[in-house]
């Protein structure tokens, strides 16, 4: 029984071994190991550090004067003093501050979104690639075959050596187109393993994930800009533009300056008092009330312009993906029907047609296949592109 139980165990273990890695965990480990994404958080944990450092109070001035006069007494003089803007600027920084801050998130998401859609599309492109490899298998083990049935047939002169030649040409074309591939899928292995901080992903598996998508244009289309962090992050821009044009407007009121201030002397008896001082802004801030609106009006135009845009891009995804659709779904119908690689190795087994008629129907059905699993790859890297913003 216990035996029993530990054979199980190891079969259970062995098969968790050999599962299948998801886009979605390799998605998840990517966001934890990128370290562009480490990298970014640490610039904007300075950046907020620095938001915050814009509401601080100047800094408090300390003076001390000293006078060498015997007549006088060698009267020494000590001023402390601290500086403060309108307050009502505290209330406007304060708020740009939040702002800011909050903004900074939708940066965060922004990359986190390219970074991932970036691996995604890796992912789906290997998959694609790996689709290929086995159907090249296929077709240089079919191509071998043909090889050596030719070669038999070309000794006892069944055949010509024309026929001979082009499907040696065959194989050969598709050993090379093999080895491109691998090598290509090999690269793209690297630049996964980029995104990971140099640890190694593999993506072995020839099956797409499987993908819902809503087809009510509209619904879908707001949604998307809805959680769009690009759109997100223009409009805080422009409600940013907004608080830094009131902020510089209090800039145009006077600052207020006060302070403590001690007089000694040896023959003058010790007095104190206080400072008060006004700062009168005549041109200092000359321009910047009008640089301030003009920044907000640009930031007001930017998010249009980048709403138009986000809204063009999805339309021609969004279009491009129903034209991959009804196309996948024909090919896919044609080639569920029947095998057509194996009705043509029949037809020439029985003599039905020659080695190029054979030659030339494989070529065809080869570039009709090749087609079809360039939609299907095209289909599934348009709906990643279409749901970028659920990453």
């Amino acid at each position: 029984m216990l035996r029993s139980l530990l054979l199980i165990i190891i079969l259970v273990l062995s098969l968790q071994g050999f599962a299948q890695v998801t886009i979605q965990e390799i998605l998840s480990t990517i966001e934890k190991n990128n370290p562009e994404l480490r990298a970014h958080e640490q610039y904007i944990d300075a950046q907020n550090l620095g938001y915050k450092a814009q509401n601080n109070l100047a800094n408090p001035e300390f003076e001390w004067e000293k006078s060498f006069s015997s007549e006088e007494g060698k009267p020494y003089e000590i001023l402390v003093s601290q500086s403060f803007d309108f307050p009502t600027s505290y209330i406007y920084k304060n708020q740009l501050k939040k702002e800011q801050i909050a903004n900074s998130e939708n940066y965060k998401t922004e990359l986190r979104q390219n970074i991932l859609l970036k691996a995604k599309l890796l992912c789906i492109e290997l998959i694609y690639l790996n689709k290929q490899k086995t159907e090249l298998n296929k077709r240089l083990s079919a191509s071998r075959k043909l090889n050596d049935y030719f070669d038999k047939r070309l000794k006892e002169g069944d055949a010509n050596i024309l026929e001979v030649n082009k499907i040696r040409m065959l194989r050969l074309n598709t050993q090379n187109q093999l080895k491109m591939l691998t090598s290509k899928i090999f690269n793209l292995h690297e630049d996964l393993k980029k995104l990971n901080g140099g640890k190694s992903l593999a993506i072995n598996s020839i099956v797409y994930p499987e993908i819902s998508l809503d087809k009510n244009m509209n619904v879908l289309l707001q949604e998307s800009l809805n959680a769009d962090p690009r759109l997100k992050l223009l409009s805080a821009n422009e409600i940013i533009a907004s608080k830094q044009t009131s902020l510089v407007k209090t800039k145009s009121l006077p600052k207020i300056s006060i302070g403590y201030r001690y007089l000694n002397s040896d023959v003058m008896k010790k007095a104190n008092g206080i400072k008060l001082g006004l700062s009168i802004p005549l041109w200092e801030n000359k321009h910047k009330v009008k640089q301030a609106k003009l920044i907000e009006q640009f930031r007001k135009e930017e998010y249009s312009i980048g709403k138009m845009e986000k809204e063009n891009n999805f339309l021609k995804l969004f279009h491009n993906y129903l034209s991959l659709d009804k196309s996948l779904k024909e090919y896919q119908k044609i080639f569920s029907e029947k095998q057509y690689d194996q009705l043509l190795q029949k037809a020439l087994k029985f003599g039905e047609i020659s080695g190029i008629e054979y030659l030339t129907e494989s070529i065809y059905y080869y570039d009709s296949f090749d087609t079809y699993l360039e939609i299907e790859y095209e289909y599934n890297k348009t709906i990643a592109q279409i749901q970028k913003f659920k990453l």
